[in-house]
């Protein structure tokens, strides 16, 4: 990680850990009387979008333990504190399901974007490709007799760097069975006859 993406997770992080405190002091000024615990999930859509998965995770503590402490300094009472600490955990849970499920999100985004950039990418080279074979249709190409070269655009190509360049093929050399039989016969035209076996 870079100082720039460093200073800008903390930036975003800054921003939603202010915007939890400005929620949980309304909640703390308004008590009871009024329910603001939907506004806590916007500090969560913030860390979720733009941050990891463990900033989210810190981010739902860190809005559970507001909405907490506001809720007890609010005045609200409790038969029991063990009352208090369930509904602060389940404030964490649904945050850190509402900031997980964004991440997911978000991701899935992610990745549909970048695989509809990869397809524009493949149409825009398959249009060129296309482009490009009409173009070599439309022209009339001269085959000299002898080298089996190939005259385009006044440059006498090989049959290998024409598939190369204007048809983006790559080809690789082999032996046919034909050629391989009369490389065969040559080799054995040429050896020198064996010595005759001694009595």
């Amino acid at each position: 990680m870079n100082q720039a993406e460093l200073i800008n997770r903390l930036r975003v992080m800054g921003v939603s850990l202010s915007v939890q405190a400005l929620i949980g002091y309304a909640d703390y000024i308004t008590g009871s009387e009024l329910h603001l615990d939907v506004f806590y999930f916007i500090p969560i859509a913030i860390c979720a979008w733009y941050l990891r998965r463990a900033n989210v995770m810190l981010s739902a503590f860190a809005g559970a333990l507001t909405w907490g402490y506001a809720d007890i300094r609010g005045g609200h009472h409790y038969t029991q504190i063990v009352f208090w600490y369930w509904n602060v955990l389940v404030s964490f849970g649904s945050l850190l399901a509402f900031g997980l499920a964004m991440c997911a999100m978000r991701d899935n985004l992610r990745k549909k974007e970048e695989a509809r950039q990869e397809l524009l990418r493949m149409l825009n080279e398959l249009k060129q490709s296309a482009d490009q074979t009409e173009k070599l249709r439309e022209q009339l190409h001269v085959i000299c007799a002898w080298t089996k070269r190939i005259r385009v655009d006044g440059k006498w190509l090989t049959l290998e760097e024409f598939l190369k360049t204007h048809l983006n093929v790559d080809v690789s050399h082999g032996i046919s069975p034909e050629a391989f039989e009369q490389l065969k016969r040559n080799l054995q035209e040429d050896s020198p006859p064996s010595p005759p076996p001694e009595a």
